[in-house]
């Protein structure tokens, strides 16, 4: 009886120590795009964003990215294909709804999520941490953000950059 008792509180405190993890998520914007053709409404990435696609993926090659939040434009997803974890759509007008779903799907795990030069810094303050720059430019695509929301609801945010530098310098990894 006292051994079926031992075993049933370790599962209970192993059940507790599973659900009680830091949810990671590494948040970008989309790559370059090709702007040759101004005014079309969802283009792709240019070379260069391609190439700084490739350089996302070996960036986070040793993250285990559970799965991918990307917009529904191209070039958001063409930034997040060289990763093989499912993705699914969300709308950066409603982060409300991003952070809920995060909450509840998201609990322990890794995620990237690609967005917009003008959606980015929202989304990191709608999921509870404090801009780590004041703003990004339209050329701002070398950024990346690491949002850890711990198990104690505080949340942190670092940003780094990646691939080649696109003011000069050279880039910060971790």
């Amino acid at each position: 009886m006292l051994k079926k008792s031992i075993i049933s509180i370790l599962i209970i405190l192993w059940g507790s120590i599973a659900v009680a993890q830091n949810t990671t998520l590494w948040i970008v914007r989309h790559a370059e795009k090709d702007t040759a053709l101004a005014n079309r409404a969802n283009p792709d990435l240019s070379e260069m964003g391609k190439q700084r696609a490739l350089d996302l993926a070996a960036y986070l090659k040793t993250e285990k990215i559970t799965f991918i939040y990307s917009t529904d434009t191209k070039r958001t997803k063409q930034t997040a294909a060289h990763f093989a974890a499912p993705m699914e759509i969300y709308n950066p007008k409603n982060l409300t709804a991003l952070k809920t779903e995060v909450q509840e799907k998201a609990n322990g795990k890794t995620i990237l999520l690609v967005g917009h030069s003008n959606t980015v810094l929202e989304t990191i303050e709608a999921l509870g941490a404090q801009r780590p720059v004041k703003l990004l430019n339209d050329d701002d695509y070398d950024y990346i953000f690491k949002l850890v929301i711990g198990t104690e609801g505080k949340t942190t945010v670092e940003a780094f950059q990646f691939g080649k530098p696109h003011r000069g310098g050279t880039p910060t990894m971790r």
